[in-house]
C-alpha cells in the first residue's frame, strides 16, 4: 500500500523471510547498504519489535527466523524501489 504526502510517500509491505538461516549478520549488512542511500526512512517489524533498517544492531534484535513475516515500511522518495530491493534479499532472490 502506498500513501502520498506531498513529495514524500509511504509504502508498507509484508514479506516472508525465506532465508534458511533467517535474518543473520551478512543479510543485515546487505539491508543496511541498500537502505542507507535511500532518501527517507525504512523500518522493519517482526512481532512486537521494530528496527530502523539503517541499524545493524536493531535488525539483529528482530531475531527473525525462516518463515517469519516481516512488515516493511518506507517513507520518502520512491519507497517502492527500496522495498523491492529489500524483498529480493529476504525472499532469497538476491545473493548476499
Amino acid at each position: 500500500m502506498s500513501v502520498s504526502m506531498g513529495k514524500s510517500q509511504t509504502e508498507t509491505r509484508s514479506v516472508e523471510l525465506c532465508l534458511e538461516q533467517g535474518l543473520h549478520l551478512r543479510v543485515c549488512s546487505l539491508l543496511v547498504s541498500i537502505v542507507t542511500p535511500f532518501d527517507g526512512s525504512v523500518k522493519i517489524s517482526h512481532q512486537d519489535r521494530t528496527a530502523d533498517a539503517t541499524s545493524m544492531f536493531e535488525l539483529l534484535q528482530l531475531v527473525a527466523l525462516k518463515g517469519a513475516v516481516l512488515e516493511i515500511e518506507a517513507n520518502g522518495n520512491d519507497p517502492t524501489s527500496v522495498i523491492d530491493q529489500i524483498e529480493e534479499v529476504l525472499s532469497g532472490k538476491r545473493e548476499y
